[in-house]
């Protein structure tokens, strides 16, 4: 019964901001415009403001985190060339969208809110370690993607270079490394305002979100949004835990490696389809489906995580 409420706990009020921000919509106190500008200041400002203070006022090294890294790198590798597969005996319009849908995951802000709620500032703080090394090759998939569904678009590691180094979020954690390695103190001053910002990020992103999902693509989701969805919920969690196993890493690394890895699909997947010219509507609807029932396969999956560890 504890590990079931303290599932709950991490995956509960992740829910009900969701579906408040759903609501906001509705009512019409939350209108695009804004939702679309707070996306923008969340990505662009506070979400890497507070990469950058979890990761610089962390107690934890960066050399104990390399087993975690580890089993995130080979564990995201792995379910790429998995996904791929699963998607073969879709329509090649479909493809792209499916292969997205089925590994990149949400992990900028739910995967942040599940791995914050569940170990507070160390487990936030090894996320956005995890998140930075697997956002890299997130962007070498997507890269890679394009080039294969795009003919007439050759592979460029420039492009793909120029798409890291212009990643925000990457650039916050990479600052937040070499402020630590140099040893360098912050005023007082700079790290309370970035607090105060760091603090609006996930609420506000997770408004965002719920005011973005739309409940009626649900009815018409496909077989193939489903599969994406069972994919990324099921299979990539399962495939980085054994990765997490394999490499020993005690209770709360495994946990905070389970969150992530179990964070729905990220809504830049949907964005990524429609510039590899495949299925925007396949891929929406797997980024509503998969947001849904995370809240409970995160929450089981959690329940039985802490059961063995316990």
């Amino acid at each position: 019964m504890e590990t079931f409420a303290f599932a709950l706990s991490v995956t509960g009020p992740i829910f009900l901001t969701l579906l408040i921000g759903y609501g906001l919509v509705k009512v019409g106190l939350l209108r695009e415009s804004f939702v679309d500008d707070a996306s923008r200041l969340v990505y662009l400002v506070t979400l890497p403001v507070l990469l950058f203070t979890s990761i610089f006022t962390s107690k934890a090294e960066l050399a104990e985190q390399w087993p975690l890294l580890l089993a995130g790198a080979v564990g995201t590798l792995l379910t790429m060339p998995l996904a791929w597969l699963a998607a073969r005996p879709l329509e090649r319009g479909d493809r792209s969208a499916f292969i997205q849908g089925a590994f990149r995951g949400n992990l900028g802000i739910i995967g942040l809110a599940w791995a914050l709620n569940a170990y507070g500032s160390s487990g936030l703080a090894q996320a956005a370690l995890l998140m930075a090394v697997v956002t890299i090759l997130y962007n070498l998939a997507a890269v890679s993607l394009f080039a294969a569904y795009r003919q007439e678009t050759r592979f460029s590691w420039s492009r793909l270079l120029r798409e890291i180094g212009q990643n925000p979020l990457i650039i916050a954690i990479v600052l937040a490394l070499a402020c630590r390695e140099l040893g360098l103190r912050l005023p007082e001053i700079l790290l309370q305002t970035g607090d105060y910002l760091a603090s609006i990020t996930l609420p506000l992103a997770l408004l965002c979100i719920g005011a973005s999902l739309d409940l009626g693509r649900l009815q018409r989701s496909s077989l193939a949004a489903v599969g994406a969805s069972m994919f990324k919920l099921v299979l990539v969690p399962v495939v980085l835990l054994a990765c997490g196993w394999l490499v020993g890493l005690p209770g709360q690394s495994l946990g905070v490696l389970f969150l992530m890895a179990a964070a729905p699909t990220a809504t830049v997947s949907f964005i990524m389809a429609r510039a590899l010219g495949g299925n925007s509507r396949l891929a929406a609807n797997i980024v509503a489906l998969s947001t849904l029932l995370s809240i409970i396969t995160a929450s089981l999956g959690l329940v039985v995580l802490e059961s063995i560890l316990s």
